[in-house]
């Protein structure tokens, strides 16, 4: 059965239920609380968009013939497990708890997608993998989403059963200290901010904040009022805007007083705004640290002294909220003896995007005795189409490795390197492939199969073309974004790749760029009934991509 996730025990029975105009009713038991509401009305959404019948919610305390019964069973260790009973007289949908409950809700939300009026009678028991199920996007390096499109993205994720959710910023938030730092670019307010945990705390996701605070603070460090922070000798606020520098420089000065006070004030300014008890610090690619106006200090104690260091200080800062911190974990694998002097209850985020990722991360952090999330991507970064097989492979090895060496979550990821060109719409297929292995590893070991269900979840394509055609798009160029910006502006590295175009053969290029153009095609023709539904955002973000 190809609902996403993949439910872990299924018998299937003889036999359909069938919702009809007259006589099916929602039933929800013991709900004081009303923390299933939402869950009801996109239950009755999703039966009238599939079905066309309007399913009234009832009070009545036992269910009636036909009834769509809605209950709790007592609270177990794993609160998100559920059972979902499908009979010709009835469905019975039980929680171990409100979370089990809604997760629940969504895998017959989804039964109902995909059969419509009449579903087939079947008996499910299902639990995850992983505690936490995580989805990270970046809200920081060119798109600033409207609460709108945070609010879609949390209902999106919600019906994958995705129960995490990180936004990336930098300077993108109205810090109410630092005006000049967000001024003139529409950043996220605190009031948007609370009404966003609010609607992901009615749907169980966990909106935990992230803030850069040790690298990573291009805007930050470009202002005149705090330049003489960087960790290099320069006068940031007189250099033009690079999108090369802002990936690669602009670590903070950690000798200064004022640099730990001012990372604090961004700190009291903005995780309070959040109900989650965790706080992602970031601290990840650090690359100036110790090259500049620090050399000396990193000479006599080395660079990973002046790291752990200052990031003791800030996760000081953050415990005084009495939040759980969490961070990358990529600078401390160079210095793995050094990970025990940091709080015990720490997550290290282990990031590693490759087709290529080894275990030898998740090993690391296994054999130290630390709490880990493996945290794959999505392979959209600096794209016009991601690289959809490149994702498939990493997502796939870094929950494997993750389930093996004892992570509590998985936490997919969505960038925006180089002025987020990347469109939201191209990420969902590694983000609900993110959500299917993190709640049940097992699933989906064949991209086909996959590629057929998110094809017909997603996007109500029953052909499986969607993700076909979007895996193949994604595979034809090898020159992105990044590599356009590097060749215009002259700027050698890791994005330049010209002696590869030069050495490319032309036929080969001109081939793809004919099969683009087919694919075009075929995306406008799936503009018809039943696929997209009502909504064409996604088909014109593909259409997009194709050109």
């Amino acid at each position: 059965m190809n609902c996403i996730p993949q439910v872990k025990n299924l018998t299937e029975t003889e036999g359909y239920f069938e919702i009809k105009d007259n006589g099916a009713t929602i039933v929800i038991a013991d709900d004081a609380e009303g923390r299933m509401s939402h869950a009801v009305k996109k239950l009755k959404a999703q039966i009238f968009d599939s079905t066309g019948v309007d399913v009234p919610d009832s009070e009545a305390e036992e269910a009636e013939h036909g009834a769509i019964q809605l209950s709790f069973r007592s609270e177990s260790s794993d609160a998100e497990s559920y059972r979902l009973s499908i009979g010709r007289d009835g469905i019975s949908v039980e929680g171990y708890g409100p979370a089990g409950l809604f997760r629940g809700i969504q895998t017959l939300r989804q039964l109902i997608r995909i059969h419509g009026t009449r579903l087939p009678c079947l008996e499910i028991s299902d639990s995850p993998d992983f505690t936490h199920r995580g989805f990270y996007h970046d809200v920081t390096r060119g798109k600033v989403p409207t609460l709108a499109t945070l609010k879609l993205l949390a209902d999106k994720l919600a019906f994958y059963k995705v129960n995490h959710l990180q936004l990336y910023v930098e300077h993108s938030f109205a810090f109410p200290r630092i005006p000049e730092l967000w001024k003139g670019r529409d950043p996220l307010i605190p009031e948007e901010i609370r009404e966003l945990d609010r609607y992901c705390r009615d749907r169980f996701i966990d909106l935990v904040p992230s803030l850069a605070t040790f690298g990573h603070l291009y805007e930050l460090l470009r202002l005149k009022r705090f330049e003489h922070l960087n960790e290099l000798d320069i006068k940031a606020s007189k250099l033009p805007h690079s999108l090369w520098d802002r990936m690669a420089h602009y670590t903070i000065d950690v000798s200064q007083e004022e640099s730990y006070s001012l990372i604090k004030s961004m700190i009291d300014d903005f995780i309070p705004l959040f109900s989650s008890r965790y706080c992602n610090i970031c601290c990840d690619e650090t690359f100036d640290l110790g090259k500049g106006k620090n050399r000396r200090r990193a000479e006599a104690a080395g660079n990973g002294r002046l790291y752990i260091d200052f990031v003791k200080m800030i996760m000081k800062a953050v415990r005084s909220h009495r939040k759980t911190p969490m961070m990358w974990g990529d600078v401390l694998l160079h210095y793995p003896e050094l990970l025990g002097e940091l709080p015990p209850d720490t997550v290290f985020l282990n990031w590693n995007y490759g087709a290529d990722a080894t275990e030898d991360a998740s090993r690391t952090f296994a054999s130290n005795g630390v709490k880990q999330f493996v945290c794959p991507g999505v392979q959209g970064w600096s794209r016009f189409a991601n690289e959809i097989n490149v994702a498939s492979e990493n997502i796939r090895k870094m929950v494997r490795y993750g389930r093996k060496n004892g992570a509590t979550g998985v936490l997919t990821t969505d960038w925006g390197d180089c002025g987020h060109v990347n469109f939201l719409a191209n990420s969902y297929h590694g983000m609900a492939l993110g959500a299917a292995l993190s709640w049940n590893v097992s699933s989906y070991p064949d991209d086909e199969q996959f590629d057929s269900a998110v094809s017909a979840v997603e996007w109500g394509d029953r052909t499986g073309a969607v993700a076909r055609l979007l895996r193949e798009l994604g595979s034809l160029c090898f020159y992105h974004f990044g590599n356009m910006y590097a060749w215009v502006n002259g700027i050698k590295g890791t994005w330049d790749r010209e002696q590869e175009v030069q050495s490319t053969d032309h036929a080969a290029i001109a081939r793809s760029h004919s099969r683009a153009a087919q694919i075009l095609e075929a995306f406008i023709a799936l503009k018809k009934p039943g696929v997209f539904g009502g909504d064409l955002q996604d088909l014109g973000e593909f259409i997009c991509s194709a050109k």
